[in-house]
């Protein structure tokens, strides 16, 4: 059989239906950009274009979360893995799978065949990491879900695992609200047998001289990822929006323990969608809200687990103490 047959045989992927996630694309862009204050979702930064801008956030100097978590990853991925007990992994979110190669990896060097199902968003980014994957790991087998998994993670029973380590890397349990958090890592906790855990990624608090750099870059890149939100509007759903005319903003909110990240208008201006009779109108300096990415402490990541029925029982610093990998379980 060769090299690519084999590769297929070792990949599984369900597929989320392609007309269904258009059209809640554009009902979910017609009820934010209706709503007062306007807002998006951020689950759609990552049609192609996004991810690839992502990716280059990530290289940023001032984006410390990447480089902080992958420090732990590759200080202690031998001690995460034996925690997370060589089950399949199933992990939400993974992009590229960049980081995730840490623990894979240790999980390679075990000599014995191991199940990793990444769900995403964004298809793309899971059918470019599931064959980067395969090229790169002989015992590795994948089973990958394009999917929606923040409003669904129930979306994993599919796999029909009776075991499984659950990673939710990347602080993006962040971009939730507190309300959605909670409702997220219950309906996780939901799913978990009680030999499964929950590896958890979170950005820790700080100071904003370090955090507002972060999400805005000197070189723009976030910006530009920001604005490639505008632009997939118009490219997928014929939207007539002038990007020119908005600009990126970042800014921390002390109130809510989060950074947000806002498109603003430059001036007073309407843009149409096909698929709506009237325009959408911006007053001057009016702005869509794009994303939170909420920072917590450890007090905090204990008090959610208890809400849920999960417990903190393990965790996992850089030498910074910017980021935190936490091991929840049941009970």
């Amino acid at each position: 059989m060769a090299y690519h047959e084999q590769q297929r045989a070792r990949l599984t992927f369900f597929r989320m239906d392609g007309a269904q996630q258009q059209e809640a694309f554009a009902r979910d862009v017609i009820q934010g950009l209706t709503a007062s204050p306007k807002t998006l979702p951020p689950k759609y930064f990552y049609d192609a274009r996004g991810s690839q801008l992502y990716e280059q956030i990530c290289t940023m100097p001032e984006y410390y979360p990447y480089r902080a978590e992958r420090e732990i990853l590759a200080t202690y991925a031998a001690a995460i893995v034996a925690a997370l007990g060589y089950q399949p992994l199933v992990e939400f979110g993974p992009g590229n799978a960049a980081k995730t190669r840490y623990l894979l990896t240790v999980y390679e060097h075990a000599g014995q065949p191991f199940l990793y199902c990444p769900v995403d968003i964004s298809r793309t980014a899971l059918e470019e990491a599931a064959q980067q994957l395969l090229a790169t790991y002989r015992h590795i087998t994948i089973q990958a879900i394009h999917a929606d998994f923040a409003g669904n993670p129930g979306v994993i029973e599919a796999l029909h695992l009776p075991h499984k380590a659950i990673a939710f890397l990347g602080a993006n349990l962040g971009n939730f609200t507190r309300a959605e958090s909670h409702d997220f890592l219950a309906r996780t906790a939901a799913l978990m047998g009680p030999d499964d855990v929950l590896l958890l990624g979170l950005d820790l608090k700080k100071s904003p001289t370090l955090l507002i750099p972060a999400y805005q870059d000197a070189q723009g890149v976030t910006a530009a990822f920001n604005l490639n939100l505008l632009q997939r509007i118009n490219r997928e759903l014929g939207a007539d929006i002038d990007v020119t005319s908005f600009e990126h903003v970042a800014l921390y909110n002390a109130e809510h323990g989060r950074m947000e990240m806002h498109l603003r208008s430059r001036r007073a201006q309407c843009v149409t969608l096909p698929t709506m009779d009237q325009p959408i109108c911006f007053a001057a300096g009016e702005t869509i809200h794009t994303e939170n990415s909420y920072k917590y402490s450890v007090a905090d990541v204990r008090a959610l687990g208890r809400q849920v029925g999960l417990h903190l029982s393990r965790t996992w610093f850089d030498r910074q103490h910017y980021f935190m990998l936490g091991l929840l379980r049941r009970g």
